[in-house]
């Protein structure tokens, strides 16, 4: 996972905003959330994400994620 963060550009940003979340069962949550990833050196993207969590012990876990960018 190191690998896939050290990829990433210096000076990537992530300003999001959680726009829904419900709860599919006790320990399973499905969240919407609306992404800009800034950089230095080029314009935004913007993207919808979606993801479900799920809860394991005292921690949450993402088993899924969406991505979609916008136009």
């Amino acid at each position: 996972m190191a690998e896939y963060y050290d990829s990433q550009p210096l000076g990537l940003r992530a300003d999001y905003e959680v726009l829904e979340v419900r709860a599919l069962a006790d320990d399973v949550l499905l969240g919407y959330l609306g992404v800009d990833f800034s950089f230095v050196d080029r314009p935004a993207i913007s993207v919808s994400l979606g993801v479900v969590l799920k809860r394991v012990g005292d921690v949450w876990l993402i088993s899924h994620y969406q991505v979609s960018k916008l136009d």
